[in-house]
């Protein structure tokens, strides 16, 4: 684990966000994510869709997060093995929102403390606490109470804290990227139908990232089926000012994968 920073809270409270306006997790949507089907290199890599934010400007190679504070007894300790469930400060509505978490460790708190769920009660404990910024990111889409994934082993759901209450997530573990993106093309006709999904970079590669720019290429001599980039090498790639948070099913990828 690679720490950047050590702080104590009062040297970092002006960095941390503090929303004056907050959402209401019980107002999100709950619906099944299913996936959708892509190929990466003829290898099935199917993937869940998330949030899709528009962007005007050049593609960015680095995304926003927001920060997710998670309490360990001590630094060796691993992120799972929590005193307590992590606190967010943005979810869906929110101004800033990102599912793109940092991981901010807090130590100093006791297995016996009351819990801690918010941001401005953590404020309150001052240099009771210490924050360890990471270069850690996890892919955390903050979702409905009853959502649920097409796999759930996928991205097992799991409960927070939001601003005194509770919130909830799906899990789907660290950015090996960090908070980098990767590129996503999508195979479309010349009248923009959706052909194909030929993502860049899969699970188990250390560029793999799920926050994935968007590109299409466009097929003017029609193919039986595509299932790989080569099979497109010659068209020029047109980013679409889109970026969309799609993890690749490991289940389906592993699934399919042992087949070979």
């Amino acid at each position: 684990m690679y720490f950047k920073t050590l702080f104590s809270f009062a040297l970092v409270i002006f960095t941390l966000s503090n929303n004056a306006i907050s959402s209401n997790p019980y107002d999100l949507e709950n619906k099944t994510y299913n996936t959708d089907v892509a190929y990466f290199y003829d290898h099935p890599a199917n993937f869940y869709s998330f949030d899709v934010i528009h962007n005007t400007g050049k593609p960015p190679k680095i995304f926003d997060s927001n920060p997710i504070y998670i309490f360990l007894k001590d630094l060796k300790d691993d992120i799972c093995n929590v005193l307590q469930p992590s606190i967010i400060d943005f979810i869906p509505g929110d101004e800033g929102y990102s599912d793109f978490k940092q991981v901010v460790i807090v130590i100093g708190r006791k297995d016996n403390d009351s819990h801690i769920t918010c941001y401005e009660d953590l404020k309150r404990l001052g240099r009771k606490v210490k924050l360890y910024f990471t270069d850690i990111y996890l892919n955390l889409p903050v979702v409905g109470f009853s959502s649920k994934l097409e796999y759930p082993d996928d991205g097992p759901a799991k409960l927070g804290y939001y601003n005194g209450g509770p919130v909830r997530y799906f899990d789907f573990g660290i950015n090996p990227a960090g908070n980098a993106t990767a590129d996503l093309f999508h195979a479309v006709s010349k009248n923009y139908t959706r052909l194909a999904n030929l993502p860049s970079t899969i699970p188990g590669l250390k560029d793999y990232s799920a926050m994935w720019i968007v590109f299409n290429l466009t097929v003017v001599k029609p193919l039986k089926e595509i299932t790989s980039l080569d099979q497109l090498s010659d068209i020029t790639p047109v980013y679409i000012n889109a970026i969309v948070n799609c993890p690749v099913s490991i289940t389906i990828l592993e699934k399919k994968l042992n087949r070979y």
